[in-house]
């Protein structure tokens, strides 16, 4: 995964369609969820095109705990009102194991992803 600072994204991103709403949800992800999320990022499981040229965008997200992928998502939406993400939440202990079984999900994210967030490094300890 790349981590371009937020700074460059948003010089870089600032006019693409995407970008207002995705501040937006970022910030009140944060609110609602900053205590558990470890990782957010943004990834094409169809292309390596990353930013996308139109919708959706695609976003991984990883906890600090278990993850009702149901419940999430159903959260994740609500928080979404432009309705262009998709979304892939996980805990970081899952998503670990979903790279160690080659899952293709897992490994086009942590090849192709862009970090829009990142608690304490944790991306070097997904393939540990």
């Amino acid at each position: 995964m790349q981590r371009p600072s937020w700074d460059l994204l948003r010089k870089n991103w600032a006019d693409l369609f995407f970008f207002e709403p995705l501040s937006e949800f970022i910030n009140r992800l944060h609110e609602d969820r900053g205590a558990e999320l470890q990782l957010l990022a943004m990834f094409d499981p169809v292309q390596e095109e990353v930013p996308p040229a139109k919708p959706p965008v695609y976003l991984l997200l990883l906890y600090n705990r278990d993850v009702d992928l149901i419940k999430e998502n159903l959260f994740l939406k609500e928080h979404d009102p432009s309705g262009m993400f998709d979304f892939f939440s996980y805990s970081v202990d899952a998503f670990r194991r979903m790279l160690k079984e080659n899952n293709p999900i897992a490994v086009k994210a942590f090849q192709t992803g862009v970090v829009l967030f990142e608690k304490d490094n944790i991306l070097d300890t997904l393939t540990n």
